[in-house]
């Protein structure tokens, strides 16, 4: 069950919120999803540009979300799907949402549907903590150009820009986790928060101008190898812009 400060972040429709599924090898894909909401005791949403997740929906039904406003709170859901729905009174209710109502792109193709195993209690990153790391990041590391898109490591290395980072425990739960700053070097995103090494990860960011793009690849304990990149927004969400290999 949801609290009155969690439905208020789950529901308002400028909130970003990141949904981290996985393929049958474990590969992890994570995205922002803006129409989302609390209805019948689950988490509803729906499908949007969501090829990828879709698919890995089919393979592994477990999912883990964030949550996180504009003042860096946060939470995290961790789930498990209950299939789609192309008619009905889920789809008439979500079509209803402030913003399907107004999509530009298309229609919702059809509704899903989370069963809720946990709720975490809302936590707060406080905006100084947040600026001490990402001088830090400035700091501790000798920058390099970028060996991916410029673009996409320009947005990564706002202080104004929301990064989360989804990977996978020895235990096989998901993780979301935002993160506050990275630096650039290479093939590399650095990071002053250590990470677990060795772990498969995806990483998405968002800017204030609603810019927004995913990266996948291996962690070390302070960095993140960039293998490959993918638009993460219309009208091309999804699309690999971007591979090591």
């Amino acid at each position: 069950m949801l609290n009155k400060k969690q439905l208020e972040m789950l529901q308002y429709s400028l909130t970003p919120k990141f949904m981290a599924t996985r393929d049958r090898e474990q590969n992890i894909n994570l995205v922002m999803i803006s129409s989302i909401d609390y209805y019948q005791e689950m988490i509803v949403f729906s499908n949007l540009f969501m090829w990828k997740t879709f698919y890995n929906l089919q393979a592994d039904p477990y999912v883990s979300i964030l949550v996180i406003d504009a003042n860096l709170n946060y939470f995290n859901i961790e789930g498990k799907f209950k299939g789609f729905e192309e008619t009905g009174e889920l789809v008439d209710y979500l079509n209803r949402s402030e913003f399907t109502r107004y999509n530009a792109y298309t229609g919702i193709r059809s509704a899903g549907k989370i069963e809720i195993i946990s709720i975490s209690p809302v936590k707060k990153m406080s905006f100084a903590w947040l600026l001490s790391k990402h001088l830090a990041s400035r700091v501790l590391f000798r920058s390099s150009a970028p060996h991916f898109p410029r673009a996409v490591a320009e947005k990564f290395s706002r202080l104004k820009s929301i990064k989360v980072v989804s990977f996978q425990d020895n235990e096989k739960n998901m993780f979301v986790i935002p993160l506050p700053a990275f630096n650039v070097s290479g093939d590399y995103l650095l990071s002053p928060v250590r990470l677990p090494a060795g772990k498969k990860y995806a990483a998405n960011v968002i800017t204030p101008e609603i810019v927004s793009f995913q990266v996948k690849g291996t962690m070390v304990p302070q960095e993140l190898k960039v293998e490959e990149v993918y638009a993460a927004g219309p009208p091309v969400a999804g699309k690999l812009i971007y591979s090591l290999t």
